[in-house]
């Protein structure tokens, strides 16, 4: 065999041994963990001394690119209140768990609006294992912690597998679960989905969402340092948007002639940042002096949120903002300590949870300022409750003593306005 003969054999049979000996495995990235800012402190926004608070119903930031076995740390800001939910589609989720509703298998309606009173969903708590078409187990309760992924109980991470799983975590308040004093809180899940696009988004907020990516071992994935880089610039955006719509909110508006005859229009919270901040104030902010027999029309044009109507706003008789349904009476449910005792509503078979039904229907007259008038629970639109309505009014006679008429919101019990009634 001639050396050209030999040097061929040998470069072939190389070439044959490396088309057999796989490459060397590509080293599998370790699992890392993201922080999602969950809301956003604010302190020059968040006064609520001064009846004013913007809640950032947003995520910071609203984009995530992971691999499988990441783990997502979703950080509620302080005095924050979210449900957090992934889901591969959040419009079925939101059709199998619906945060809100209309109980319209009961046929006693809610005094202050005239409508079916407003049943929470499942949606308005965790739910653990569940699907687009429902199921799961579902933690039927006000009081919360989620079930599993928060790490100041010692709960182990959630798990969302992707494909039909839905998950929900909360109610997930932004206090410290112990003392009940304003913290972060971090509530963590491990993303074991195929490679894909998810979405994660607060079930009492609707429009409050962002969108996950899982990718193959091979793809990078988002840092956290972009994260956090993402957020600024996000803040400051919601923010200013914000300010710009509370200047414009916050103005007397009214229909009508000379006084006694006006009717005069008070928003009930706004939104701004599509929808990416709930302005949790009564507009205007300053007094409205009314004559006898002026009316007030209350509206709630935030399609994102919940609010009540209460007047006064010092009684120790002021319903909470939620409670049992007992069928012709309503059990107010306190947000901390012992719940009282349970009550069922004639026909059912379970406990039902609703939002404040009211007591005074529209155009109540008022009368005294320690009568207790309370429009009840009235939502936004996107909720799509149906039938639901996004107003309420008042009236004022000669028959309405003058002084001082003072009302709030309790689910937001710093949102308080007044009204000045004279002769």
């Amino acid at each position: 065999m001639n050396q050209r003969v030999l040097v061929s054999l040998l470069v072939s049979a190389a070439l044959l041994l490396m088309l057999q000996v796989p490459a060397a495995a590509r080293p599998v990235p370790s699992p890392q963990t993201l922080v999602i800012g969950v809301d956003h402190v604010d302190p020059a926004n968040q006064q609520p001394d001064q009846h004013r608070l913007f809640e950032y119903t947003d995520f910071f930031s609203r984009e995530v690119t992971v691999h499988t076995g990441d783990i997502l740390d979703f950080r509620a800001a302080p005095n924050s209140l979210h449900n957090i939910a992934l889901a591969a589609d959040e419009e079925a989720a939101r059709a199998a768990y619906p945060v809100l509703l209309a109980d319209t298998d009961d046929s006693h309606l809610a005094p202050g609006t005239g409508k079916p009173k407003i049943q929470l969903g499942p949606g308005s708590f965790s739910v653990t294992g569940g699907t687009t078409h429902g199921g799961g187990v579902i933690a039927n309760n006000l009081y919360g912690p989620p079930v599993c992924g928060v790490e100041a109980l010692g709960e182990s991470p959630c798990i969302f597998s992707g494909g039909d799983d839905v998950e929900i975590a909360g109610p997930n308040p932004g206090v410290n679960l112990q003392t009940g004093q304003p913290a972060a809180v971090d509530w963590k899940i491990k993303i074991n989905a195929r490679p894909g696009k998810y979405d994660f988004f607060c079930t009492i907020h609707p429009g409050m969402r962002g969108e996950l990516t899982v990718v193959g071992e091979d793809r990078p994935t988002t840092k956290q340092s972009e994260i956090d880089a993402r957020s600024l610039g996000q803040f400051f955006s919601d923010r200013a948007q914000a300010l710009n719509a509370e200047r414009h909110a916050d103005r007397v508006e009214f229909s009508g002639g000379k006084p006694g005859t006006r009717t005069y229009q008070v928003k009930v919270g706004v939104s701004a940042a599509d929808n990416h901040v709930a302005i949790d104030e009564m507009f205007p902010r300053q007094p409205l002096d009314l004559k006898q027999g002026d009316k007030v029309e209350y509206v709630w044009p935030d399609p994102h949120n919940v609010h009540t109507l209460t007047f006064p706003t010092d009684s120790p008789s002021l319903p909470e903002p939620f409670g049992f349904d007992c069928g012709t009476s309503f059990i107010s449910v306190p947000p901390v300590g012992p719940p009282p005792p349970a009550c069922i509503e004639p026909g059912q078979s379970q406990t039902e949870f609703i939002g404040d039904p009211g007591n005074a229907s529209p155009g109540t007259v008022l009368q005294s300022p320690t009568q207790i008038v309370d429009a009840g629970l009235l939502t936004g639109r996107d909720y799509h409750v149906k039938p639901s309505t996004q107003s309420w009014s008042l009236s004022t006679s000669a028959f309405t003593n003058t002084g001082a008429y003072n009302f709030q919101c309790t689910v937001h019990d710093w949102m308080q306005g007044t009204l000045n009634v004279r002769q």
